[in-house]
């Protein structure tokens, strides 16, 4: 029986990870001709500015959990969108990241019932998030006061081992055991424990459309500034897929715009690994761009 284990693909990469905390909401709309369905978790419904989380590839907004718990604390309102593809928010047929940013945000600010059209909005971006919370940023400046990125990517060539481990995570015909393996050299610093939901919600259809959608991308590098609001970068020094080099290449480009803070014993995956040092340096970029009631 241990045998057959070692060699089962079960549970499959694409197993849900865990809920999202705060309410649910699943809604569509036609705006573009057609219905389309978002899911969106809020936490706390507050009057602090609206922080808006984009996950990483392939991945859902619960990997946010801990972080928005802790920013409606301090009065800050979440909105976790899934991305599409996932939980039954709509994939577009053939995105650009310009549609896959256009669709978490419809979702996300159209739900977004307590706001008000000048309420202040901060985009976070994990990962691959990082090019959508950009690129959110560029095409809806106006109330946009910042953007905070973490374990930033795409500056500069991945490690290729890390690459090839990023690769197999997705593919349901690798072993679980494999896949484990892959995740925890791809994504965790060494020593650090791999907790349950990271195991599984692995989206394969939908980081193949995100990859796709980089890919058309790639000769537009307008949005790369964010459109020129505050930018923090919380980098995680044992990153293998987004090493230090990707940080301080985008602040090259931006160099107005971008600030860095650097996280020891964290790879890639970084908001399982370093909860607290996430939060904090969130939180303090927050209390300086955009202070709440409680932290002015």
């Amino acid at each position: 029986a241990a045998g057959i284990w070692v060699n089962s693909r079960l549970p499959v990469p694409y197993v849900k990870a865990r809920e999202a905390v705060g309410e649910a909401h699943l809604a569509g709309t036609r705006l573009t001709g057609q219905e389309e369905y978002y899911r969106v978790s809020y936490q706390n419904i507050g009057e602090g500015p609206r922080v808006v989380m984009f996950a990483s590839a392939g991945r859902e907004a619960s990997d946010f959990n801990e972080l928005a718990t802790e920013l409606a604390q301090n009065d800050y309102r979440s909105l976790l969108p899934d991305p599409s593809g996932i939980n039954a928010s709509d994939l577009p047929p053939i995105p650009t990241l310009k549609d896959l940013a256009k669709t978490q945000l419809r979702g996300s600010l159209w739900l977004d019932y307590k706001s008000s059209p000048t309420d202040e909005i901060v985009y976070v971006g994990h990962a691959f998030g990082n090019r959508v919370a950009r690129m959110a940023a560029y095409q809806s400046p106006d109330n946009v006061k910042g953007v905070i990125l973490l374990a930033a990517g795409g500056q500069v060539p991945m490690e290729p081992k890390a690459e090839q481990s990023l690769k197999n995570i997705f593919n349901p015909l690798r072993s679980y055991r494999s896949r484990v393996e892959d995740i925890r050299y791809a994504f965790f610093a060494e020593g650090n424990e791999v907790p349950p939901h990271w195991k599984r919600g692995w989206h394969t259809k939908t980081a193949m459309a995100q990859a796709k959608a980089v890919a058309a991308s790639a000769n537009d590098n307008s949005w790369h500034c964010a459109g020129g609001v505050p930018m923090l970068i919380v980098q995680p020094m044992q990153d293998r897929i987004a090493p230090i080099e990707n940080a301080y290449a985008l602040k090259e480009k931006c160099p107005q715009e971008v600030e860095i803070v650097e996280v020891q014993n964290a790879g890639h995956a970084l908001l399982p690994e370093q909860p607290e040092a996430v939060a904090k340096a969130v939180l303090d970029f927050l209390a300086k761009h955009h202070p709440t009631n409680q932290n002015k």
